[in-house]
């Protein structure tokens, strides 16, 4: 699911049922707040857990990647907001600030402050309502800019500074590297270009890539490469031609057998057989729709016994979720 065309926003629930081992992208923003269950995600390459109480923040050049629903009951309320309304609401976050959040997609927070994201989203459909939309959007401006702000002012000010440390050159590069990866995958396959675009060699950027995930840079470009194609594929009635054509393949030969490399099956063939899952998953979701309708603090229920942690030593407050090394 993308923001339509003219939209400055959409809010609504979504259960990444049918998002499995996609990339979720965005032009703008998208702000989701899990309100039930559990997932297994990767941000940047990186393996991560969402669960309940958990707030994920994406970015154009984020790197997010939905590997796995662990619980049936999986469930976010979702908001993507345009790029033109995003830079109206974040344009007085500090720098550092956004660092962090490039760095750290994913946040836990406390049971109160869990409750007030509940009384703001209260807020937030009351504005949504609002039949004049040139008040509506101002509303939702503020509204989303003073979101931002209460983060930063518990991230930055309130105890946070020293989770706050200085990148590291490599690691700067790293995601330097990534970014690109995102802007230029479609017609650049080689680690060469990267290095070029980093000024550094295609050997030290393979160090630095393997230092921060074990991965090689060429791994890093398929794998978005294929991400990209499954999400075209998935998304759009494009061809197998256009697809080769798309993404700067000599021949469709050559892209079928790159495809078929790393996912096992034809690009039609995938197409064909996600369709399927699709409506299948379509009809399971109607089934659940009615309990994961309710805002955000009247799903404070108990968690089930038999459901593993994730960290059993959290921290009070805005918490890092699976927090990647330096």
């Amino acid at each position: 699911m993308s923001l339509m065309e003219g939209k400055d926003y959409e809010y609504g629930l979504c259960n990444w049922r049918d998002q499995l081992g996609r990339s979720i992208r965005t032009d703008g923003c998208i702000l989701l707040f899990c309100v039930s269950g559990r997932a297994l995600v990767s941000v940047e390459f990186k393996p991560r857990a969402v669960r309940r109480g958990d707030i994920v923040m994406i970015f154009p050049d984020t790197l997010f990647v939905v590997n796995d629903v662990v619980s049936e009951s999986f469930a976010a309320k979702r908001i993507e907001i345009s790029s033109g309304l995003f830079d109206e609401v974040t344009f007085t976050l500090s720098s550092p600030f956004f660092d962090y959040l490039y760095e750290h997609a994913i946040f836990r927070t406390s049971p109160e402050q869990w409750e007030q994201l509940g009384v703001w989203e209260d807020q937030l459909r009351w504005i949504m309502r609002c039949r004049s939309q040139k008040s509506a959007y101002v509303m939702l401006r503020n509204h989303l800019q003073n979101f931002f702000m209460a983060v930063e002012s518990v991230v930055v000010s309130e105890g946070a500074q020293t989770e706050i440390l200085p990148t590291s050159p490599a690691r700067r590069l790293f995601n330097r590297f990534c970014r690109l990866v995102v802007e230029h995958c479609y017609a650049h396959h080689d680690v060469k270009f990267y290095a070029d675009e980093l000024c550094i060699t295609p050997y030290y950027l393979s160090k630095i890539t393997n230092k921060a995930i074990k991965i090689s840079p060429k791994k890093l470009i398929d794998r978005q490469i294929i991400l990209e194609m499954k999400r075209l594929l998935i998304n759009t009635d494009i061809s197998v031609k256009e697809l080769a054509t798309r993404f700067h393949f000599d021949s469709v030969s050559y892209m079928a057998r790159f495809f078929r490399r790393y996912t096992g099956a034809t690009p039609m063939g995938f197409a064909n057989s996600d369709r399927k899952l699709s409506r299948r998953n379509d009809r399971q979701a109607l089934t659940s729709a009615s309990d994961t309708s309710r805002p955000l603090r009247d799903r404070a229920g108990a968690q089930s016994r038999t459901r593993r942690r994730i960290d059993s030593k959290g921290r009070p407050g805005w918490r890092l979720s699976d927090r990647p090394s330096a």
